[in-house]
């Protein structure tokens, strides 16, 4: 383990960090990170899909310090993606390699795939409560997991930001290597990246032109990292062969109902075993699970699901020729991130954006007036004031009575999605 922390922890003996790991660009979430880490003394935890930049963000942090000028041997970071460890261990070896009494002195700890370590919930809170010298940063690549562990175990104790793949507004800024912040006025440099943003959306990917090499890599490193991995070296009894059916079956039939008695049958597996595996395959964030919305909880429970994959690019890996309908209704749903869709009697509403208030919000290339009955069917019932209709035109809006039907373009929800 000496060798690892040496390798790992290189400003022990440069003071610097390179900028292959700490980059330049800084993706829109980290101000609110790195304001977080330094004003809080709470656990900062960072959760996201796989290679989606949530080490390089801790490296920017670890930056960050070796700013203020603090010695950067109270600077410690570990992967459990390289080793598992138990974290006195880590702390003790730690300790003999650069003589800081980690008991005492102030230390800032980074402790990246964390969900590798059993029950890294409990070991934390040990040293969050009893060190309070310990400035703790944790990430893991299975989120949901993650967050579940850190409320049952770390409640008031950390706050938590989820780590997305990249936006269009970023993947551009990226691409171009210059400030994109105006939707009006680079719409023309947003549409010529569009069709390279949907298959790559992962930093490490901007200037890769070889599209099966962007697909090996989703592939192998995303994707069967996942499956092969992080889900059976967290789980008991999983089926390997289960969950990449059931993937290759999700990145086809893009926002597919999904009847877990029926699907059961047709696969041959019980259909708790079934539930368990959509669990870890959402928990690991390659697919997204969208309720049918009702305003009972129970009655919710009990309807059919939508199954999206987390993003649109980690179909093309498997399925190139996607239609259009597809790819914007997955685009959508990552950008607005909700969890909610509407079906009844044979009307359907694509999403529904439910937090303070209910938006609903359809999908389409373009608009029909015969289209937009379903989302009026929902306001008028429902007595919601605002409906979004997303589509690839300008941006309007249309009254109906009371109500307003607000038309968005896609390519401005993936650059920025503020509708209240």
């Amino acid at each position: 383990m000496k060798e690892l922390l040496i390798t790992l922890n290189e400003w022990w003996e440069t003071g610097t960090i390179s900028k292959e790991k700490a980059k330049e660009y800084k993706r829109k979430i980290f101000n609110e990170i790195k304001e977080t880490f330094f004003n809080y003394k709470q656990i900062l935890v960072l959760v996201g899909l796989r290679r989606v930049g949530k080490t390089t963000i801790i490296y920017q942090l670890i930056e960050e310090i070796l700013k203020k000028r603090i010695d950067p041997k109270k600077i410690l970071y570990f992967t459990f993606d390289e080793m598992i460890k138990e974290p006195m261990e880590i702390f003790e070896e730690y300790s003999k390699i650069t003589k800081v009494d980690w008991r005492k002195e102030k230390i800032f700890v980074f402790f990246d795939e964390i969900h590798k370590l059993k029950n890294w919930s409990s070991k934390i809170k040990i040293l969050y409560d009893n060190l309070p010298n310990l400035k703790i940063c944790v990430s893991g690549s299975a989120s949901v997991m993650v967050e579940s562990e850190a409320i049952k175990n770390l409640a008031g104790r950390f706050f938590s930001f989820e780590v997305r793949p990249l936006t269009l507004q970023e993947f551009a800024e990226l691409y171009f290597k210059k400030k994109i912040d105006n939707f009006e006025l680079y719409e023309s440099k947003l549409k010529m990246v569009f069709d390279e943003y949907i298959r790559k959306p992962f930093p490490e990917l901007i200037e890769w032109k070889d599209q099966s090499k962007v697909n090996a890599y989703i592939r192998e490193l995303v994707i069967e990292k996942v499956l092969k991995s992080d889900i059976p070296s967290i789980f008991k009894n999983v089926n390997v062969n289960l969950l990449s059916t059931l993937v290759e079956i999700f990145m086809k039939d893009v926002g597919t109902v999904v009847d877990i008695t029926s699907l059961s049958k047709d696969l041959g597996v019980h259909k708790l075993t079934l539930a368990r595996h959509l669990e870890f395959l959402e928990f690991s964030k390659l697919i997204k699970i969208v309720k049918n919305f009702r305003p009972s909880i129970r009655a919710e429970s009990r309807k059919l699901r939508k199954i999206y994959p987390y993003h649109i690019s980690l179909s093309f890996c498997f399925y190139p020729e996607l239609s259009k309908g597809q790819i914007f209704e997955c685009l959508v749903l990552s950008a607005i991130d909700t969890n909610r869709y509407w079906r009844e009697n044979g009307k359907e509403v694509d999403f529904l954006k439910t937090n303070e208030k209910i938006i609903p919000i359809e999908v389409k290339e373009r608009i029909k007036k015969s289209e937009l009955k379903n989302l009026v069917w929902f306001m008028e019932k429902y007595n919601v004031k605002k409906g979004v209709l997303a589509y690839t035109g300008r941006e309007d809006l249309l009254k109906i009575g009371n109500k307003t039907i607000l038309f968005y373009p896609i390519l401005k929800i993936l650059f920025d999605f503020k509708i209240s």
